[in-house]
């Protein structure tokens, strides 16, 4: 699989609390809204569970995904509110799930690297691309970091910024990199020197590309 990577999305240590992902299947461009905003409506009128600090909606550009990314200050915080209203509806509330809405998962995961972007006045990030990258082990987490950085390309202009998620279970690893347009990251993918289907993971083993989506934010709850 192949990805253009920001310069920002370097290994460094993991930094406190966790994020969860969570994503969810809908049939079109209409669903996708109707789910947004049902759940983004309970979040802004319920009381936000102890220990969580943010929640942020996203949805994919091709219109059949809905992604909520929550920010919790432990995962004994996210276990215990997962404990009270169920695994499949912690991270985003869904109030109507309706017919062809699918949950897909829900990834806990530690910051591996700060969020952050290239400069200090970067512009508002008009695409967020998510790549899931499988790993057989928390130690070839690192090593597929460790990749990452070694065989980034030159920052494209719209790249923005990013950072990299270990998933809890050392099963996954997720690079959230911030583009000022959708436009911006086809753009650079297409330039990229990582060919294959495998990209930068060609040949190695116990480490393989699972997905690329592009998302745009929609909502925010909390700081």
């Amino acid at each position: 699989m192949e990805a253009h990577v920001p310069a920002s999305a370097q290994t460094a240590p993991a930094h406190p609390g966790v994020v969860v992902t969570s994503r969810w299947q809908v049939a079109d461009r209409h669903a996708q809204r109707a789910t947004a905003d049902s759940a983004m409506a309970r979040w802004r009128h319920l009381p936000r569970p102890e220990g969580c600090l943010s929640v942020t909606c996203l949805l994919s550009t091709d219109g059949h995904l809905v992604m909520f990314y929550s920010r919790w200050e432990s995962e004994q915080d996210y276990r215990l509110h997962a404990g009270n209203v169920g695994e499949r509806d912690t991270a985003d509330r869904v109030a109507a799930h309706g017919s062809g809405v699918t949950h897909l998962d829900a990834v806990v995961s530690s910051l591996a690297t700060p969020p952050g972007s290239l400069s200090g006045d970067a512009p508002h990030p008009g695409c967020v691309a998510l790549i899931s990258i499988a790993t057989d082990g928390p130690e070839l987490q690192q090593q597929a970091a460790e990749r990452i950085a070694t065989f980034r390309a030159d920052a494209h202009p719209g790249a923005i910024g990013g950072h990299l998620l270990f998933s809890l279970d050392g099963t996954r690893l997720t690079l959230y990199a911030e583009w000022t347009s959708e436009e911006a990251h086809r753009e650079a993918i297409a330039g990229s020197s990582f060919g294959g289907e495998r990209g930068i993971f060609d040949g190695v083993p116990g480490i393989r590309g699972l997905s690329m989506h592009r998302y745009q934010r929609y909502r925010t709850a909390g700081r």
